[in-house]
């Protein structure tokens, strides 16, 4: 998905490995969504029944 893409891909340019980080990544585009990544893991996310319910 495009939520684990941006999370690894943080982590690279931080040179850290996902697991000792914690953000916020983002997701603009044909159902935009928002998701909280802990230590490498999705813990919350924007999204209700569907994706494309957008940002609420």
């Amino acid at each position: 998905t495009s939520h684990r893409y941006v999370s690894a891909r943080a982590a690279e340019i931080l040179g850290r490995p996902v697991e000792e980080l914690c953000m916020v990544t983002c997701h603009l585009g044909n159902g935009s969504s928002l998701a909280a990544v802990k230590h490498g893991k999705s813990i919350d996310t924007s999204m209700g029944f569907t994706p494309l319910e957008g940002l609420v």
